[in-house]
């Protein structure tokens, strides 16, 4: 399944999908809110940012299967642009069947193109799975313990 994935920039005509997997992406973190309706409207609005874009896995039937929310911002820690993965979900039928990882590649990628100098995200300590990928991928974990628990921040410098 994974060597048949497209993996591309999303476009305002892709939204209806990326609500759809933002929509999943909520009910499996078994959050009440934003609602689909929330959702539609904040992604329309990011999909014009020039400093987001969505990164959309489909399969060969375009079936959406995964996205990738990502950010950029100029940093004068790094002296350059950084790009942030804000969201980064697959449809829980399809994991481990390689689209993370190719979507992750892809929005690396997309950062070198565009002159980032690192690339980073946020997750959860106890999302093992993820992190094993990403750290696979060159993302590393650099923070230390704060008031008690483990901030996390992955990154990989470009």
């Amino acid at each position: 399944m994974a060597t048949d994935l497209n993996i591309r920039i999303a476009s305002a005509a892709d939204l209806e999908s990326l609500v759809r997997l933002a929509g999943a992406f909520r009910d499996q973190l078994r959050q009440l809110s934003p609602s689909n309706a929330e959702f539609w409207d904040a992604i329309a609005r990011l999909l014009q940012d020039p400093d987001t874009e969505f990164f959309l896995a489909q399969d060969a039937q375009g079936n959406a299967l995964g996205y990738i929310q990502c950010r950029y911002r100029y940093s004068a820690w790094v002296v350059g642009y950084q790009a942030e993965l804000e969201d980064v979900f697959v449809l829980p039928e399809v994991r481990r069947q390689g689209a993370g990882r190719q979507l992750v590649q892809f929005a690396i990628d997309r950062a070198i193109e565009k002159g980032c100098r690192s690339i980073g995200l946020n997750t959860n300590e106890r999302n093992i799975g993820a992190i094993a990928l990403y750290q696979q991928l060159g993302l590393r974990a650099e923070r230390s313990l704060w008031h008690g628990g483990r901030q996390l921040w992955l990154e990989k410098a470009l």
